[in-house]
Order: structure tokens, then sequence, then C-alpha cells
């Protein structure tokens, strides 16, 4: 690569991180990406416990057909990435179970009018609204011009969920089925515009995969890419302070925790909004800590990590069963006895280090864990165990005695993945939030990450695009896309709203 004088520094080596950091680099840039961990990933990494592999955050995912397949492409990190067809089972409070076709959004709002055939026409309508909303997202093609309609609300994005299904006049049934993806959002009906559930929903409605090794399969093509551009990784490396602003409101040198300093033209961070406050110059804090301080992290999850014996023969899918039909109670129970109202079950199959064959199963149930409640004790953590297995052999008794649990973990565990705070997926969308997207409060720091755009992998990868463009400019932007990106079956996927 042709050395530039623009010089980018990146917080945060996670996907958000990683997808700017390639971007930038592409597009000539000198890059350096700094990560506060000793392994670049974030919660794309596995972790192995007894040689076997188990996913950390990323669990599964939306179509590669679509913009996940695009965005991947464009950053040269799609070779080898297989992805397996991931059914998704869901199973109400009052035992209806829907198993999803996941092979098409047509075909997913037909299964769904079968099921509930007195209430097509309030179907027929949230279909069309959400269509609508789909239909005028650009970014679900990355060639569409970016322009200030593109960050303009529309009326489904100051409308909650909750209030728009009471106002099709929808059963809880129904409700809950249509609002169940916000167990993987971490947003409530209450509270989360229509819109951004939408657009979330949509990869669920489509087609969910899985890839194969998981994230792992991520990182290594990322590894290779910022290898090849020349990228400057430093892990174990933070920053622990800036420089105060220049005449034109800018800062230009960062203190690093190795007792090193940076000087760089622009920065982008995908940290939490609250870890970036107290690194701003004091001239610039005070109104984002206002902003920061209103806001408010997702759900954490208890999770289970086991194995099932091969006696059982499990295919990859992902099960969730329900025993309450509020969301709010189940997202965010008053305390923690109330918790456990639901557990996503998600079945795969891996290899050992040694190469032989496991089934893995992992149990994550919503789980009230702010910073200020202590982790729990090793008996504590033990009952809590017991509960969401009992729950699990509730639904699923053909499972009794075919498992054996290798680790459990509450949302204390991941706090190195997540602080300050231990949501699950960022800050909590509601109505009322600002995109954290985008200029922040010193002109050349820009915010990037899951808590600027929408959470999961392709929100986040997607908030990188958008700000890569913004700061690049059109040209240069274009420039990075290959027609390879963007083959006919994008194009077919990209007009079936």
């Amino acid at each position: 690569m042709v050395n530039s004088p623009i010089h980018s520094l990146v917080l945060g080596a996670g996907v958000g991180g990683l997808s700017v950091a390639l971007l930038l680099a592409k597009a000539g840039r000198r890059v350096t990406l700094l990560e506060k961990q000793s392994a670049i990933g974030g919660r794309l990494a596995r972790f192995h416990r007894d040689g076997i592999p188990f996913d950390t955050g990323l669990h599964f995912t939306s179509s590669l057909v679509g913009i996940l397949g695009q965005m991947l492409t464009v950053l040269g990190a799609e070779d080898g990435i297989e992805a397996e067809n991931f059914p998704w089972l869901l199973r109400l409070p009052d035992g209806h179970e829907l198993v999803f076709p996941n092979c098409g959004r047509k075909q997913f709002y037909e299964y769904l009018a079968q099921e509930f055939p007195r209430e097509a026409d309030a179907l027929r309508k949230y279909r069309m609204l959400e269509t609508e909303v789909l239909r005028n997202t650009p970014m679900f093609d990355l060639r569409v011009g970016l322009d200030d309609s593109m960050m303009a609300f529309s009326d489904m994005d100051q409308l909650p969920l909750g209030v728009l299904l009471e106002q099709l006049g929808m059963s809880p049934e129904l409700s809950c089925a249509l609002a169940s993806p916000v167990l993987y959002h971490g947003g409530v009906p209450a509270e989360v515009p229509a819109a951004r559930h939408f657009r979330v929903s949509y990869g669920f409605e489509e087609e969910m995969i899985r890839l194969k090794e998981g994230g792992d399969a991520l990182i290594r093509n990322f590894r290779r890419e910022l290898e090849r551009l020349g990228v400057e990784v430093r892990t174990s490396t933070y920053v622990t302070g800036f420089q105060e602003l220049d005449a034109r409101g800018q800062c230009h040198s960062a203190e690093l925790s190795d007792g090193t300093s940076v000087v760089f033209d622009d920065l982008f961070s995908s940290l939490h909004p609250a870890e970036i406050v107290p690194l701003l110059p004091s001239d610039n804090r005070r109104g984002f800590q206002r902003l920061v301080a209103q806001l408010e992290d997702t759900c954490g999850f208890f999770t289970i990590f086991a194995t099932v014996d091969e006696r059982c023969p499990v295919k990859p899918h992902l099960v969730s069963y329900l025993r309450d039909f509020d969301f709010n109670k189940i997202m965010y129970a008053s305390s923690c006895q109330e918790s456990f109202l639901s557990t996503g079950c998600v079945f795969s199959r891996e290899r050992r280090q040694d190469d032989t064959p496991v089934q893995c199963l992992i149990l994550l149930s919503p789980y009230p864990a702010p910073p200020s409640v202590p982790p729990p004790s090793p008996e504590e953590k033990g009952r809590m165990t017991k509960v969401v297995l009992d729950h699990f052999y509730e639904s699923l008794p053909e499972m009794q005695g075919r498992i054996q649990v290798i680790a459990a973990a509450s949302p204390h565990t991941y706090a190195r993945y997540v602080p300050p705070g231990r949501g699950a997926y960022g800050v909590r969308m509601r109505v009322d939030n600002p995109r954290l997207m985008g200029r922040l409060p010193v002109r050349n720091f820009y915010g990037i990450g899951e808590n600027a755009f929408a959470p999961g992998v392709v929100g986040t990868m997607l908030s990188s695009f958008l700000v890569a463009r913004q700061v690049l400019g059109e040209g240069a932007y274009l420039g990075l896309l290959p027609e390879r990106a963007f083959p006919d079956s994008f194009v077919a996927w990209n007009s079936n709203f």
C-alpha cells in the first residue's frame, strides 16, 4: 500500500473496529488498531474447554447471500467462510410451537398466516409497514447513495413496537411471535422503535445461519487482511488520556497504557459510550457525559455450555422457550428470582481440538445484572444452573441424562468484553435514544460499533461502513466496492422485500 499522510487510530478490535480498520486501510490510509485484550476479535472469538470449542457471542446470524456476505466481500474476508442453515423453533407460553421455514421472508409470513388464520388482516398490515421500512433502508445495499434521508426518522422510528402491535389488535400469541427477535437485540416492545425491530427481524424472517468454526473463521480472515494491508495492531494496549483540543476543536495525540503516545489525524471508537467519556478532553466531556448518563445497557445472559451425548443425535438449530408473554418481564425482571422466563437453546455440531466430532449445547437465559449487582457466589451460580437445566428438561425431557455441563457463566463473566456495563447487546434501543454514530464531541473523533446503529454482527459492521463512507467521501468509498460483492443472488435477495 502507498503510505498515506492520513493516520487513523481505531479503538477496539471487535467486529466494528476490525471492519473500519480494513475499510480505512483499503482506502490507502495508515491505520493503528488498539485492543485492550490480548487478542483481536472481541465477542467473535471462541473459547475451548476440554478441547471443545464454544461460541462467546456469535451464535448465529443472517444469510451470507445478503448484506453480511456483501460486507465480508468488500472487506476481503469472505474466503473459506462456510454457512449452515440454522432453523429456528419458538415455543410460546401456551404450548403453541412455531417451526419457522427459514427459507425466505415470503414463506415466513405465509407460515404465520397458516398458524394464525383469524389474524390474517393484522398480519398483512404489519408486513406492509415492515416492508416500507426495509425499502427505505438504503444500507441494505452498500452502493445506494448516502444522504440526509438515510438518517431521518420515519413514523415507525417514533412508534414503540408494543404500541404498534396493540394498534393492530393482535392476539398475545401472534404479538409474541412477531416480537420474539427482541431476545436477540435486547430491546423490549414497550421501548424499541418498530423500525429498528423490523431491521433486525428481517434476518430472522429471511434466513438464519451459523458459521462453521463460528467467529474464529472471521477473525482468521480479518487478521490476514490486516497483515496484508499493513495495519499496525497493538493488543494489550489502550488509551489512558488525550491531549487538550487545538484551535480547530480537534485532538491529535493520545497517551497509551504502555507509557507511549500516538499522534493521529482522526479517531474511530468502538468502545462503549461510557468508556469514552472519561478519556475526552475536559472541555468536551460534560455535555456528552449527560447524554450517556441517560442510557441503559441491555440485559445480560446466564449461559450454560454443555455437550450432548452422541446417542441422542441433534441437528444444528435454535430453540427458544418462553414462560411468559411479557417480554418486558422476560428481558428485565425486577429481581434475580424472577429471571429465567425464557431459554434459548443453541444446538451445534463441532469438532474437538483432536478433530473428533462433538455435539454442543449452549443455553442462554436473560438475566438482569447491572454493574451494581455483585457476581454470584459459587453456590448461587450452581442454583441458577439447576433452574435453567430444569426448565430445559421440562421442554425437552428426552435430553434428561444426555447433557454434560462443561461451564456456566453469569453476565459478570463477560465484563471484559462489554465494560463498563454487562449488556449483551450494548445500549438499550428506545424511541428517544440518540444514535451514537458518527462525529463525537471532538471534531475528528467518530463513534462506531454495536451501540452506534444496531446490535449484532450485521448492525455493528454497518455502522463501520456508514461512518467510513461519511469520512472518506463518496468517490473513495465507492472505489472500495468490487463488482463481485453484488452477484445476481444478492440482487434477487435485495428485491425480496
